[in-house]
């Protein structure tokens, strides 16, 4: 009697929810299996309940998770890709991909940043070189290559156009992105990764000198001049940084890390301080990196 009640309450429960979600094979699905390992109680499950009943609360909490997405803008460490939906639920990390996933897998991480710009994923790609998988290890050394040959000829390119118009702000702006990605690219000895340093170097100190919007630039010229210990020179940077952009987290930024990088701790509370009193609101990134610096003062 209960498994032909238990029969009956199957089938009705089929032809109810057929007829309700009859456009989507897969909402039919996820509701009969709740209400088949849930009998009768499973109708009852939120899953059911009538959107109208959630329009109000819905919409605040739309709100308030669109209002917490604007406000936290926290940078994650590695490069992340979103598989297919109906693949993959998750967003999983191209390095975590490499390392634990099927060589299947692997491999159409691989393809998926050979569709896209590798320049953005040469790190990645110098850790799947020695990947297990030989395929794998096969694209990386392929795109790798790639990488090398346009930013060869790109270098070659850009750096004509610059010797004959230094003053020319597209071309500072472009030949120091080409730059920028030759010296992080892994192809060059100790010598001639010196040697571009101070050529980029010079590209920046005119492209900040010159450009309108070269906060980005500025940042970066700063790191370059801490790399190559001219702490004196990366403190000035700071100064005229601070005179173009005074009311960006950026400058502040900027005095920090050098200060905690020839660990002067005098100037570095004195930064803290001006920092406390500035009407700035800092990014969850920039506010990570003050208690970093604050807990190494």
């Amino acid at each position: 009697m209960i498994s032909l009640a238990f029969g009956i309450y199957i089938l009705l429960s089929a032809v109810i929810l057929g007829m309700l979600y009859r456009q989507s094979p897969r909402e039919w699905l996820l509701r009969m299996v709740v209400v088949t390992v849930f009998p009768v109680i499973g109708w009852l499950f939120p899953l059911f309940w009538p959107r109208r009943l959630f329009k109000d609360a819905g919409g605040k909490l739309d709100d308030y998770i669109a209002a917490q997405q604007k406000e936290m803008s926290v940078q994650h460490l590695g490069i992340y890709s979103k598989l297919e939906t109906e693949k993959e639920l998750n967003v999983l990390s191209i390095e975590e991909a490499l390392l634990v996933s099927e060589h299947s897998t692997r491999r159409k991480v691989m393809i998926d940043v050979l569709k896209q710009d590798a320049i953005n994923y040469l790190e990645i790609l110098q850790t799947a070189v020695s990947n297990e998988d030989t395929e794998t290890s096969h694209y990386a050394v392929s795109a790798i290559m790639e990488v090398k040959r346009k930013l060869t000829l790109s270098l070659q390119e850009l750096s004509v156009q610059y010797e004959n118009n230094k003053e020319d702000v597209h071309v500072l702006s472009a030949y120091a992105d080409v730059l920028k990605g030759y010296l992080r690219s892994g192809f060059l000895d100790d010598r001639t990764l010196r040697k571009y340093k101070f050529i980029y170097l010079g590209v920046l100190e005119r492209y900040t000198g010159i450009a309108e919007n070269a906060c980005e630039a500025f940042v970066d010229k700063v790191d370059l001049e801490l790399e190559l210990k001219r702490y004196a020179e990366a403190e000035e940077t700071c100064r005229v940084f601070e005179q173009r952009y005074s009311h960006i987290e950026e400058v502040y930024l900027c005095y920090l890390k050098v200060y905690f990088t020839i660990k002067s701790a005098e100037k570095l509370q004195h930064t803290f301080s001006k920092l406390k009193k500035s009407p700035l609101k800092l990014s969850n990134h920039a506010l990570t990196l003050v208690r970093f610096w604050s807990e190494g003062a």
